[in-house]
């Protein structure tokens, strides 16, 4: 083709025809101008093309990461409401000695206290994208605000549960090292809820049998007038409460990102 031009070009000025090849080479000019602008104009539709579609590609697996948090709040909720229902529980009696509280009792709504969840957030998709710069490329900014802000926000649920650990260690494991504690079996795990299972270690406990003369029923209700336990249950019940409205605003935030999602997945 270039070859095609420049004989073109030669007859002209052989012919010495100057204003019909300046009028060519200018009119060639132009055309390979075009030719070039054209050329950036594909490439710069593929490239967004391309951001399109990865942009796509991410939202579609942060959908599926949503779906785990949201699995995974559920299951937060369930413990927390078990957790304010046993404190509920344990304060009624604290505070009314007449109801009485057997060992057994005592048992079941101590037990489910001694635990935890972890603080889990899938989003190793978020992360992944965001240290690759691949933000940088996205065309929904709006969307990802608040994705950004959905993501940053999974502190104040680590802030939480680190205190309620920090709390079990420090004030209610040594709290409760002042009462016998021979109602643990595997009947008061039973009302453990937590996502990984000790059943060894109940039935490991039951296979010790308590040769020990304790009156326990003495011993527990000389320990429920203490108001070191009664501070104990208020302390945990307006953490577990706190809990639970993090969770239920988080569970909010899920469903709206996901609406939001597939709205522009399918935009």
């Amino acid at each position: 083709m270039i070859s095609f031009f420049r004989k073109i070009r030669q007859k002209l000025l052989q012919q010495n025809r100057i204003t019909r090849y300046l009028t060519y080479a200018v009119g060639e000019i132009i055309l390979v101008t075009l030719g070039i602008l054209i050329a950036l104009q594909m490439n710069t539709w593929k490239e967004e093309r391309q951001h399109h579609l990865s942009e796509q590609t991410f939202y579609k697996t942060i959908l599926d990461d949503l779906g785990n948090d949201q699995k995974k709040l559920e299951q937060l909720t369930k413990f927390y409401n078990s957790r304010i229902e046993n404190l509920r529980w344990l304060l009624t009696h604290v505070r009314n000695p007449n109801l009485g509280v057997s060992g057994v009792e005592f048992g079941t709504h101590t037990e489910p206290l001694y635990y935890n969840e972890s603080a889990i957030s899938f989003d190793a998709t978020y992360e992944a994208a965001k240290s690759g710069g691949a933000f940088e490329n996205f065309s929904n900014k709006e969307l990802l605000k608040k994705l950004v802000e959905y993501y940053s926000n999974f502190k104040q649920i680590e802030d939480v549960m680190t205190s309620t650990v920090r709390f079990l260690e420090s004030s209610f494991e040594p709290l409760m090292a002042s009462v016998p504690n021979d109602f643990l079996n595997s009947e008061t795990s039973e009302h453990v809820i937590t996502s990984e299972g000790n059943k060894g270690f109940y039935s490991f406990l039951d296979s010790i049998p308590d040769q020990r003369k304790i009156d326990t029923q003495r011993e527990l209700d000389a320990f429920l007038q203490k108001t070191e336990f009664e501070s104990y249950l208020i302390g945990d019940l307006g953490r577990s409460f706190n809990m639970s409205n993090v969770l239920k605003v988080r569970s909010a935030q899920i469903k709206s990102l996901q609406e939001e999602i597939k709205s522009f997945i399918h935009d």
